[in-house]
């Protein structure tokens, strides 16, 4: 079998015999051909993948192939047990495996041909032939058919293609979709025995490639024969957690599954040792120097040494001999962090072993101390609104006061009676009352204002408000500083004292005195 490729020519020659197919003339009836299963990738002139869109199908030449990229042009598409003559064709999408009703034509062969508007003659006994839909574009299928003598198809392949409008001159656009490939799941990693302490974890650890990615199972088994799936374990990574001594020997294997098939990881066996070290005393090898732990503290940092850098070693605590679990020492020093918040206060020794034995290869004492347990803080956040009723009034009970019959260069006096402020806004700034009068008249005569003085007084002889203060002048009967007064109110009074002249008229007297309660 030979295949040249030069880009826009194709030269095949198969083994079986190939008849050159033309314009076809339509058949009184057909026999369907088998759609095969085989994939049809579109490449471009050098073999490899042909974009999804932006290519003209004219300037770039378009392979059919049955793999998805193939520079060393070694691929080819299977043939049928027997045929003729193969074609290539460009036809409407449901009539890909009647060739009596392709739009064109041309040559093919065993390896994917290249498939242009140059390659493809029109077939004239069909209505609207292939380079007249060209001029509209449109959808189509693209493929390869194995012919019989009587020009039947008896294997087809095909794609489907979204051309733009063009000509056989200009060529138009191409669109295609590639097919997704499917390749069964193939075991890439084993999991490995394990071997663990009661109170440790194991982890087994597989892997698979496939395509599209396979999913992931792992099952366990008490004999090998019966497998029961884990609950939630669907990733590569399998952690047995806190394991018993009653769990030895149970087995695990992933199971990986895709649309292409299924593929199982061998079984890996979990052991489960009670071995425990001896503690170690005085002059005991292996001895090393363990800095007390801080109050609190909840690791100390054994000084193994560069020898087990890297190692995975168990550590060991006393004086009740306690599992501490798996540790790892670092990868340059070697010092390994034990966890020691399990240990009660006082002194302790710990030592490290390699997993499942009882050689103890380091070992170090240490005392944790009593803890302390200084004092502890902790905040709340207290919140309130304060409302106010916003109210500012003033009111006086009284709308009238008689001083009666007063004698000449004689006095007579009365309260003011109850007179109540209330100032309870939202934004407090205090206030002053005063109180002014006009002079007393009767008819024509009159008698000077200075006839009456005010004594201020808190009311029913009661305590003052805080913040309220009386007044000392004759006119100023309280004032307060911005204090509320609440909606009870600051009760106020004063003595109001006439004294009538000795030279005055007799006669009625009036006087108007008003109170007047100001913001400050």
């Amino acid at each position: 079998m030979k295949k040249t490729i030069q880009r826009g020519v194709a030269l095949f020659v198969t083994a079986a015999a190939v008849t050159a197919v033309g314009a076809l003339a339509a058949a009184p009836a057909y026999a369907a051909a088998p759609v095969s299963n085989q994939t049809v990738y579109l490449l471009d002139g050098n073999a490899l993948p042909l974009p999804a869109t932006g290519s003209n199908w004219k300037s770039t030449d378009v392979l059919l192939s049955p793999v998805a990229s193939d520079p060393s042009a070694a691929s080819k598409f299977s043939d049928p047990s027997s045929f003729v003559g193969v074609i290539t064709f460009i036809a409407n999408p449901g009539t890909e495996d009647n060739p009596a009703g392709y739009l064109g034509t041309g040559g093919g062969g065993g390896w994917g041909p290249y498939v242009t508007p140059d390659t493809l003659t029109d077939n004239p006994a069909v209505a609207g032939d292939f380079h007249d839909l060209l001029n509209a574009g449109g959808t189509f299928s693209l493929g390869q058919a194995w012919l019989d003598g009587s020009n039947h198809a008896v294997q087809v392949v095909f794609t489907t293609v979204v051309l733009g409008a063009g000509t056989a001159t200009t060529g138009g656009s191409l669109s295609w979709t590639a097919p997704v490939s499917t390749t069964a799941p193939a075991i890439t990693t084993q999991p490995a025995d394990k071997t663990v302490l009661p109170g440790q974890s194991a982890v087994f650890t597989a892997a698979a490639s496939g395509s599209p990615a396979p999913t992931v199972k792992w099952q366990s088994s008490t004999d090998g024969t019966t497998w029961s799936d884990v609950a939630g374990a669907t990733s590569d990574t399998l952690t047995v957690s806190n394991v018993q001594l009653a769990q030895s020997g149970t087995k695990y294997q992933a199971v990986y599954t895709n649309s292409a098939g299924t593929a199982t990881t061998s079984a890996a066996t979990l052991t489960v040792t009670n071995v425990v070290p001896t503690e170690p005393t005085g002059s005991d090898a292996g001895k090393v120097t363990i800095a007390d732990p801080a109050d609190g503290a909840t690791t100390v940092t054994v000084p193994a040494g560069v020898g087990l850098k890297a190692q995975t070693l168990t550590a060991w605590g006393w004086s009740t001999a306690t599992n501490l679990g798996q540790v790892t020492a670092d990868a340059t020093s070697g010092d390994v962090v034990v966890n020691i918040a399990t240990l009660a206060p006082g002194a302790h020794t710990i030592a490290l072993t390699q997993p499942g034995s009882s050689t103890v290869v380091v070992w170090g004492t240490f005392t944790v101390p009593v803890p302390s347990y200084p004092a502890k803080t902790d905040t709340v956040d207290l919140q309130a609104a304060v409302t106010a009723s916003d109210l500012w009034s003033l009111n006086a009970a009284q709308t009238a006061i008689d001083f009666g019959n007063v004698a000449r260069n004689a006095s007579s006096t009365k309260s003011l009676g109850k007179v109540t402020v209330i100032d309870d806004r939202k934004v407090l700034k205090g206030w002053t009352l005063d109180a002014a009068w006009s002079k007393f008249t009767a008819g024509s005569d009159e008698i000077p204002a200075s006839a009456l003085t005010i004594t201020p007084k808190a009311f029913d002889n009661g305590s003052l408000l805080p913040g309220v203060t009386l007044g000392t002048n004759g006119t100023k009967i309280a004032e307060s500083t911005a204090v509320s007064t609440l909606t009870d109110g600051a009760l106020l009074d004063a003595d109001l004292k006439f004294v009538a002249p000795k030279d005055a008229a007799a006669g009625q007297y009036h006087s108007t005195l008003t109170l007047t309660l100001t913001s400050k």
